[in-house]
């Protein structure tokens, strides 16, 4: 059983609890069972989700389209599935100083 630092910022996606959570991987720890990656977040020790490689920014998003993924299930009409379309283009393109994103009516509705 050891334990080997990551060579990149690496991430471990998917669901804690009701949310889906990015959080950082700081290491991996080998024994008989398999690899488990050691995160510095509220999964330490969990071998669920998805391992991603990249920035801070670049895992929110993927946390946030995944979350996404699933309200997209409970949508019920063409306005909701293109309103959650805009959502999801809007969470892929965004970059720190962009504006926000308004539905519905334009101001903020």
């Amino acid at each position: 059983m050891t334990a080997e630092p990551v060579s990149e910022q690496t991430w471990l996606i998917g669901r804690v609890g009701n949310e889906e959570l990015a959080s950082e991987v700081v290491g991996w720890w080998m024994d008989p069972e398999g690899v488990t990656p050691l995160t510095a977040g509220e999964w330490s020790g969990s071998r669920e989700g998805e391992i991603f490689k990249g920035t801070t920014l670049d895992a929110a998003k993927v946390a946030t389209l995944r979350k996404l993924v699933e309200v997209s299930e409970r949508c019920t009409t063409a306005e909701a599935r293109a309103d959650l379309r805009r959502i999801a283009d809007w969470v892929t393109n965004w970059e720190p100083g962009d504006p926000g994103l308004s539905l519905g009516g334009g101001n903020g509705g």
